[in-house]
């Protein structure tokens, strides 16, 4: 009895999961470009213009829908309590109801997929 060689594939490369903060920092960059604003806006202590405010619920909103982080963890990402992001993700869902509004995020979440595609996840 012959033994034939059978071809064997490569294993598949290992999918690379991006950390938090990788993500935090893709979506920021989306979201600071849509709503005109600086990082430090994004990310100041407190709630900042009614602008920056939007673009940083926006910001977690994404985060949680797009790359189905936690509640805290967004919270710890943004300085953020979890309640507060909880908040931010209601208040986008209700918003979205306006449908110029609702093409302003589904663009949003389209460039945050083309990044989680580029990290690997």
């Amino acid at each position: 009895m012959l033994l034939t060689e059978v071809p064997v594939s490569p294993p598949p490369p290992a999918v690379v999961t991006p950390d938090p903060e990788t993500i935090r920092c893709r979506i920021a960059a989306c979201v600071i470009a849509e709503f005109g604003i600086t990082a430090d806006e994004l990310a100041f202590g407190t709630r900042g213009s009614p602008r920056a405010s939007l673009a940083r619920q926006v910001a977690m909103y994404l985060c949680h829908v797009g790359f189905a982080l936690s509640f805290e963890g967004i919270g710890r990402l943004f300085h953020r309590d979890r309640t507060t992001v909880a908040y931010a993700c209601r208040v986008i869902e209700e918003r979205r109801e306006n449908v110029r509004f609702d093409g302003r995020i589904a663009a949003l979440a389209r460039q945050c997929a083309a990044a989680r595609m580029e990290c690997g996840r």
